[in-house]
């Protein structure tokens, strides 16, 4: 299926590594040019040299999404290098400690709060009046199931994830009239660098839990993140939906 995708232009903040490299990857196979945005500048440089190697067009900027006037700066400068922006694929996030919430300070919830919404809040607003002004736009963001259910251990990050869903149904009541889908992806766990943590005999227990009896892989998830940037998706907004090898069945 031809996606229709090529010669459009995406920023992916998180792209430097785990599924934001991954739908830089899917979607420059379509014919995206992508521009990939991460606070570390090491891992970034080292991951547009491997997304070119494989013929991938490809910029980079340095972008920390708790600082809302870098936000805009990454927006100018994927809008400055390709001319417009078509799609926002909001996946930098991370994980947080694994801890009852009843044990936590607030310290503990700063940067998770800060990064996984007020961080794809400060980007959705960065973008959002390049898209209203060219009455099209495809914003995707990576949530999760636990922004769903949620879970104990994890009472704050499952609040930031159901914190992007929220905001992604209320923005695609806004922007709809400009022809702006905005969407989020809820994946189950996946082995990313976020997921690190997770050995052979934990990643064995947790299987368990999941009908098609395995953990998930980023090359899972970057397809559908890819389909719904796509003209195959525009009459899809305001969804969020689960890829999680049937851990969540809504």
């Amino acid at each position: 299926m031809d996606l229709g995708l090529r010669g459009k232009a995406a920023l992916i903040t998180g792209g430097a590594s785990g599924l934001g490299k991954e739908t830089a990857r899917t979607m420059a196979a379509e014919g995206v040019r992508v521009m990939i945005a991460d606070v570390n500048e090491t891992t970034l440089e080292s991951a547009s040299k491997e997304l070119s190697i494989d013929g991938a067009e490809v910029e980079t900027t340095v972008l920390d999404v708790r600082n809302m006037d870098a936000c805009r700066a990454a927006v100018a400068a994927a809008i400055g290098r390709f001319g417009a922006l078509d799609i926002l694929v909001n996946s930098a996030g991370i994980g947080g400690p694994a801890m009852f919430f009843a044990d936590t300070q607030a310290e503990d919830w700063a940067d998770l709060v800060a990064i996984n919404l007020v961080g794809v809040m400060n980007c959705c607003r960065a973008v959002a009046d390049h898209m209203i002004e060219r009455r099209t736009g495809r914003i995707v963001s990576i949530a999760s199931e636990a922004g769903k259910a949620n879970e104990k251990r994890m009472v704050v990050y499952g609040a930031t994830k159901g914190g992007v869903i929220s905001l992604t149904r209320g923005l695609a009541a806004e922007l709809g009239r400009y022809n702006v889908c905005v969407n989020a992806v809820c994946p189950g766990v996946t082995r990313t660098p976020m997921t690190a943590y997770i050995d052979a005999d934990m990643e064995r227990q947790a299987a368990r839990f999941y009908p098609l009896g395995r953990l998930g892989q980023p090359d899972d998830i970057a397809p559908m993140i890819t389909f719904l940037a796509s003209d195959r998706a525009a009459w899809i907004t305001g969804q969020a939906i689960s890829i999680s090898g049937g851990f969540g069945r809504s």
